[in-house]
């Protein structure tokens, strides 16, 4: 006997859209959207239908352990733990001395910046050249850019004075004529390298802070005899007791 297979074709009815007479009112809502909506309506009245007799059923005289553990805000909403295990105390040095090694890496970082920007600008040293001479008439006759054998531009430079022979034979030297244009363009330039010293040198000794806190935080973990004090400052410090080494 011949199987029947029933291979027609039905009638696809598709859910007409919005019209265009309608469509400042936004997407027409299909059955499915309805479907979502009224299941998401129903399970939240089941849920107050719930409460509410929990509500009316409430013992006032009923009492739990999580009632003294738990915590709620200022809207009634629970704050549970995040549930973070506790490290013990070698643990939490271990985690301080590597903190302590990243403040350290990312402060000496900084300070070789620094000092290489530092070099960079040149910066004047202080003091005074004193030469001695033996009679008043040398005192008279000093010709102080003979003596240096240098340019008497340079007199008034303490450091990196160049002398005649470097200065014919260097080729990194810049004229002094500059003009007005090209002299405020590398005015402006200093200036930004200074502001970007005075960055880095600020930035650094704020890490030597966190590195020196760290540091004692870890030194107040360690056993011994201590006593907690506050300096002139007002900074809190710590004082131990001297033990005798053996």
């Amino acid at each position: 006997m011949a199987k029947l297979v029933h291979n027609v074709q039905k009638k696809q009815h598709k859910e007409r859209s919005q019209t265009l007479g309608r469509a400042k009112y936004g997407l027409l809502e299909k059955k499915k959207d309805y479907k979502l909506r009224a299941d998401d309506f129903h399970k939240k009245q089941a849920a107050l239908k719930v409460l509410r007799e929990k509500a009316a059923q409430y013992n006032p005289d009923e009492y739990y352990h999580a009632m003294t553990r738990r915590k709620t805000d200022e809207n009634g909403i629970i704050i549970t733990e995040r549930g973070n295990e506790s490290l013990s105390v070698a643990q939490m040095k271990l985690l301080k001395s590597q903190d302590v090694n990243y403040v350290r890496t990312m402060r000496l970082h900084e300070k070789q910046k620094a000092d290489r920007l530092r070099k960079q600008l040149d910066f004047k040293s202080s003091g005074k050249h004193t030469v001695f001479v033996d009679l008043d008439e040398q005192q008279d006759l000093f010709n102080a850019a003979k003596y240096f054998n240098t340019d008497e531009s340079f007199l008034e430079r303490k450091e990196n004075r160049l002398r005649l022979d470097q200065l014919e034979t260097s080729d990194k030297l810049i004229a002094q004529d500059f003009d007005p244009k090209t002299k405020d363009e590398l005015e402006k330039e200093k200036l930004r390298q200074y502001k970007l010293l005075k960055e880095r040198l600020t930035r650094e000794k704020q890490l030597r802070q966190v590195e020196e806190k760290l540091d004692m935080t870890r030194e107040v973990m360690k056993n011994g005899d201590k006593k907690k004090m506050v300096d002139s400052d007002g900074n809190v410090v710590f004082k131990w007791k001297a033990q005798r080494k053996r």
